[in-house]
């Protein structure tokens, strides 16, 4: 049974989450739409919010349990240090650039390389210079990661355990792990090859996802993905922690196991309105904040579910790893930027629609989101 001070302590956490996740993440607006009237790049301010919702657990942690040794406070600083330093880097991405947006830097002559750097590499190492704060904010990211790990195994189990960080059923969790890359490989795939069935034109998509899984770069971007996994696991746990390990059981003893899971991917969906508006499209913003919505919500469900499945925090984290860096893999842009200025159909939205409820969504019927009782061995755990 929930006491005044739980409440009262639950509500202050609610409310710092609140305001770090969705009120600065909400007034980054303003940098954004500055640095989209100069045609900066923005990726930076992406990465920051990607950090946000750790980040308000983790104060939330600091703020409210201030005498309570159980608190991993190590782990906790590091979530919030890295986004602060994030939200810096986002900031004067827009207000202090000194290149024009036109300049580049070839990475392989910082190297000392000679040649051309397709000639190196096969694939340019030309960056736009105004990713420079952005090439920093990764770098951030890997030594904050690493100082993640460390803080993580140095707070031992029981903190560990208070914290919701424990790695519960990891068996179990591996297999909903590969469960969710067929999952996501067939919800991606799959239409296509469908439409090829029906085209006639079935051999030349084999053809050309033979071709891509003979590409060099292919097989380095999928060797590479256990190598940047955990030096990047700080981004990924920063949102996941938000919304699985923090406001999915809240969401869930409020308004039921099933109604909860969906509202909660509803607003998790809204959360990214921010970056719907200024760097997913530039010309189809309603088209893309409803499909975003959409993908939350089923995806939500999925993720949900695993995380009731296994009770460790660490599965979502790697599934939504997986769901970000798998599409420039698949797609063989082998870059991040094909997921910018986005073109969405009204009418494609009906086709995401459908084949999310058909891969994620029907998760919503398993026997996890049937008991209130589950809600609310989440929500004490």
């Amino acid at each position: 049974m929930d006491t005044a001070d739980t409440k009262s302590l639950d509500k202050k956490r609610l409310i710092v989450f609140i305001a770090v996740a969705y009120c600065v993440s909400f007034l980054m607006m303003i940098p954004m739409y500055i640095g989209k009237q100069k045609g900066l790049d923005l990726t930076q301010i992406v990465n920051a919010q990607m950090c946000s919702p750790a980040a308000g657990v983790a104060l939330g942690f600091l703020l409210c349990y201030k005498g309570e040794k159980r608190v991993p406070k190590f782990f906790m600083a590091v979530l919030v240090i890295n986004y602060i330093i994030q939200l810096l880097l986002g900031i004067a991405s827009v207000f202090f650039m000194p290149f024009r947006a036109s300049e580049v830097i070839d990475l392989a002559e910082l190297l000392g390389s000679s040649g051309t750097s397709s000639d190196i590499t096969g694939v340019s190492t030309q960056l736009p210079a105004g990713q420079i704060y952005n090439l920093i904010g990764q770098s951030v990211l890997i030594e904050t990661s690493i100082l993640l790990w460390i803080a993580y195994f140095v707070a031992g189990r029981e903190r560990r355990k208070f914290a919701g960080l424990s790695r519960n059923n990891e068996g179990k969790g591996i297999l909903l792990v590969l469960l969710f890359v067929v999952l996501y490989l067939a919800r991606n795939i799959g239409p296509l090859m469908l439409e090829g069935v029906i085209s006639g034109n079935l051999q030349l998509y084999m053809s050309e996802y033979a071709d891509l899984a003979k590409n060099r770069l292919f097989v380095l971007s999928v060797l590479g993905l256990f190598i940047n996994y955990p030096l990047t696991i700080i981004a990924f746990l920063g949102e996941e922690y938000g919304w699985r390990y923090f406001l999915q059981p809240i969401m869930q003893k409020k308004f039921g196991m099933r109604a909860g899971v969906i509202l909660l991917g509803i607003v998790w969906g809204l959360w990214h309105i921010p970056v719907d508006t200024f760097f997913y499209t530039e010309d189809s913003v309603p088209q893309m904040i409803t499909g975003q919505i959409i993908t939350c919500v089923f995806l939500g469900i999925f993720f949900g579910y695993a995380y009731l499945k296994t009770n460790n925090i660490w599965v979502p984290v790697a599934m939504h790893f997986l769901n970000n860096n798998l599409i420039p893999i698949i797609t063989g842009t082998f870059s991040a930027s094909v997921l910018q200025d986005q073109h969405v159909e009204w009418l494609y939205l009906i086709e995401v629609l459908v084949i999310d409820f058909i891969f994620f969504g029907l998760f919503i019927f398993a026997k996890e989101y049937r008991s209130r009782k589950k809600a609310k061995e989440a929500a004490d755990a």
